[in-house]
Order: C-alpha cells, then structure tokens, then sequence
C-alpha cells in the first residue's frame, strides 16, 4: 500500500481571501441543446450511492475510529490512520468503484481512493479538500478510443482548527494525503466537491462509451453537468459521444463551449482540432492549434499531450514546439527531451536530436533508461554519417 496511499506533509495552509469589491463578470454561454443528452433518462447512481458505505462497514470504521485507545489521536489522523490498515493490500486494478465498493473489495483507481476518504471523512467529521495533479499521463487504446487517466489527492482538516487572520483563512494541522504518487507529479489547482463528483460520472460514462452504450454515457455526462458545467473532460467526452452518434454539427457546438467556459481544454481542442480535419478544414484545425500554443499553460503534460498528437499526424516540427513548451515547463524531466529528440529525428536535424537526446541521457536516473537512450544516441550518429 506504501507504492499508492501516502501522507506527504502535515503543515499550514492558507486558502484565498475574500473580496473587498463586487462587481458582474462576463455572461455564461448556454450549454448546447443537445435532444440526445436531455433525453437521455437512463438510471444513474445518486451522490448517496457513490459516496454510501454499507452499515456494516461504517460500524467497522467507527469502532477503530472512537476506540479509547486512539482517543488522543487527531481525527484527521484516526481516519489516514484506518485507511492504511484498511487498504495495506489495496489492488490498483483501475476500476471505477463507489465507496462501499472500494471498501468491500480493497481495489479501484485513484479516484475510487479518493471517493472512500470522503465516505469516511464525512463519518468522522473531517473536512476535506481536492486538488487535482499534473501527471505523466497513462495512455490505453481501447476500443478505438485513446483513454489516459486523471490523479488528485485529498486534505483532510478539522474545522475546529481553522483560523482567520484578516481575509485569509489557514488551516493547522492540514493532512495532505497522496495516491500513487510518483516523482514527476507537479500539484495543480484545487478543485470543489462539485467538481470532484462530476469527475466521478465522468469515469463512469467513459466506461458506458468504452463498452459502446451511448445513452448510457449521456445520462452520466449529463448529470456530471448538472455539478459542474465548466467542467472540460465532461464536454469534451458529449462531443466525442456526439459525433460518434453522427452528430457533428452538435459535437462542434460543444467543442465550442467548452472552448469558452473550461480552464484546462487541450483534450477539446485536440479532438476539434480533429473534427475540422475530418470535415476538410485543415486551415482551421490547424489555427485552432496554434492558439493554444499562444496559451500560458503551465501543465507540461497538456503539451505533451499535443506533441504526441502532432507526432501522430505526421507533423514533427509542431510537435517540437509542443515539446519544448513542456520542458520550459519542467525541465528535469528526461521523458519529454526523449521526445523532443524523436520530433527532431523525424523533421531530419539530426544535431538538434543527437544533443537533446544527450541531455536526456544526462538526466536520466536508472541504468536501464540510460543504456536506451545511449543506444538511439547510438542509432542518431550513424544515421547523421551516413547521410
């Protein structure tokens, strides 16, 4: 369990202050009219199914958590506390399991972790927070379908030990649990219950697409909407479901949307980005592109994301600037200068390969990793002789 579940800090914590002054921000757009999400009246699980634990099992966790011997423990602790006893063999098999299913069968994906520290927090009186994790992203093809993965972690505090000072409110004594952390992870922003349970459906309608049941991927998608409507990985997935319906024109009004209203977009515009080649606007696709690379997006893994894509449609000098972005952004990591010097290989500078790929070799840290790259170091310098 050491490998998935950690506390990495017990510390202070200090979150945003209010405002001195109000004042009307822009207008909301209206999500799309879609017939198909509305209509789309299939049984999904409600907040209580997700988050439930059987009586059974909270009688279990309150037991440990209120025996006398644990009295003098901080509640927050109590509860890593159980958690790690509880899930010391835990199987990260990728599931998307509810609460009390990730209790009963000690397995399920990161986000199922997350979702039974709430389960237990709310028992136990413990607040909690989320905040979503910039990590190397774990592809899958499955179906015809690229899958890669979201990571949070949770903060679990005692609201008796929040204080304010001036506008700032701090939590003491914060604990900040990690799952199946990993050295390249780089903390994102905080997000809000509403937002982590939108999250959840929508790991639940990827799985309804993966196994082909549209309408059963709409009516989680639409109810991930109805918690939070910014959200950028549940509009993306309407609009690939929708043009997967042959619903084009309603795909590219959500890819619009979500274009306007979600902070973190590169899936949407990728996948737009693909819609408008296969519509035959290769001009616009390709504008759409290079707008996000006018973009200040400090996640490294968003434009890795896009140097793989651009690699994948045979555009090696875009997918070097991808690239590079990522490693202004985090320079340590020998993965993305690998990349970089493939990108380079492929758009024939061979020199520009050859020094990235050294500097990869450079940075890398197991023996294994460095005889690889050394080997296409290797291949690069026989491929520059004999041209």
């Amino acid at each position: 369990m050491a490998q998935c579940f950690k506390v990495l800090a017990i510390l202070a914590f200090a979150l945003v202050a209010g405002c001195s002054s109000i004042s009307e921000g822009p207008i909301q757009p209206s999500i799309p009219n879609s017939d198909l999400l509305l209509n789309s009246k299939l049984s999904v699980p409600s907040v209580e199914d997700i988050f439930g634990l059987e009586p059974a099992q909270k009688q279990e966790f309150l037991t440990y958590f209120n025996d006398p011997n644990h009295s003098t423990i901080p509640a927050r602790k109590r509860l890593y506390n159980f958690l790690s006893q509880h899930t010391a063999n835990f199987d990260y098999m990728g599931q998307n399991y509810t609460a009390r299913q990730a209790y009963a069968s000690k397995a399920g994906n990161c986000i199922s972790l997350a979702v039974l520290t709430k389960a237990l927090a709310d028992i136990a009186n413990v607040e909690v927070k989320f905040q979503s994790i910039f990590s190397a992203p774990v592809f899958d093809i499955k179906n015809d379908f690229v899958v890669s993965s979201d990571h949070v972690r949770t903060f679990l505090f005692e609201s008796d030990f929040v204080s304010k000072r001036g506008n700032e409110y701090f939590f003491q004594s914060l604990l900040v649990i990690d799952y199946l952390p990993s050295a390249g992870d780089i903390a994102g922003p905080h997000i809000s219950e509403q937002t982590f349970i939108a999250m959840f459906y929508r790991n639940l309608a990827t799985d309804a697409v993966l196994s082909g049941n549209y309408n059963q991927a709409l009516a989680l998608l639409n109810t991930a909407l109805s918690f939070d409507s910014t959200y950028g990985s549940v509009i993306n997935l309407i609009a690939v479901v929708h043009r997967r319906l042959n619903q084009p024109e309603l795909a590219e009004q959500f890819y619009e949307y979500g274009l306007q209203v979600a902070t973190r977009n590169v899936s949407i515009i990728n996948n737009y980005a693909l819609l408008k080649q296969l519509n035959g606007d290769k001009e616009g696709a390709q504008q759409l592109l290079k707008s996000f690379s006018m973009s200040h997006e400090n996640d490294p893994y968003q434009w890795y994301v896009l140097g793989k894509a651009a690699i994948k449609r045979g555009r090696p000098a875009d997918a070097a600037i991808y690239f590079n972005n990522a490693i202004e952004r985090a320079p340590y990591m020998h993965q993305l200068y690998l990349e970089l010097a493939l990108a380079h290989y492929q758009n024939n500078q061979l020199g520009y390969a050859k020094r990235t790929l050294e500097k990869a070799a450079e940075l890398a840290n197991g023996r294994d990793t460095q005889q690889r790259y050394f080997a296409k170091l290797e291949a690069i310098k026989l491929s520059a002789d004999t041209n």
